[in-house]
């Protein structure tokens, strides 16, 4: 009888994986060059991972974890400095340069997606999911949905844009100061509208 998989080695193979990842990419990866790379047997990685796709998968929903949080939140709990708060700890995890290349294996994947025979989804859950909590929460402060539907898609759209800068160009000030103006210009548009929408209802 086989042994069971013990989780914590699993973790710990996922983790030096990824650390093997920082200076390559997804389309070369095999078990075999992994294996090589970590100086282990291809067969440790088969126990685990089963196989090539399923390791991927395991390598994406690590990276993607960092988004459980925002996923469970309640909108209606999070008020303005909760969520500014929630952005900004969003956007120094993707300034450090570990996640940076976490990132990029993240675009990559999102890329091979779009065209795969059996497509993940993920990528498209996860920005579906930013961008109707965006709009939820606009919608409570106040804003009306046909706006708030927009103004979360132009949020969203930003705010990966944004990373997808800093992993291509790798200049850290540039696009923090870009995010900054972004998280201002987010923020205004939203007492422009709450104000717009107080001004129309006592005309």
């Amino acid at each position: 009888m086989a042994r069971p998989a013990k989780p914590e080695r699993k973790a710990e193979l996922l983790s030096a994986i990824l650390d093997y990842l920082m200076d390559k990419t997804l389309a070369e990866l095999t078990f075999r060059s992994l294996a090589d790379g970590l100086g282990i047997s291809a067969y440790v990685l088969v126990y685990h991972f089963g196989s090539r796709e399923q390791l991927v998968n395991e390598i994406i929903g690590s990276i993607e974890s960092r988004l459980d949080s925002m996923r469970g939140a309640d909108v209606h709990d999070i008020d303005r400095e909760a969520w500014k708060t929630y952005l900004l700890e969003s956007w120094q995890w993707t300034m450090a340069q570990r996640n940076r290349h976490l990132a990029r294996l993240e675009f990559e994947a999102t890329a091979q997606d779009i065209v795969a025979a059996e497509p993940r989804g993920t990528s498209q859950e996860h920005f579906r999911m930013l961008h109707h909590k965006t709009r939820d929460w606009l919608m409570v402060q106040g804003i009306p949905e046909e706006f708030a539907d927009t103004d979360a898609r132009l949020f969203t759209s930003t705010f990966y844009g944004l990373q997808f800068d800093f992993v291509v160009m790798n200049q850290q000030e540039a696009a923090t100061k870009a995010f900054e103006l972004m998280l201002t210009v987010f923020f205004n548009n939203l007492e422009t509208r709450l104000a717009a929408a107080a001004q129309e209802s006592s005309a």
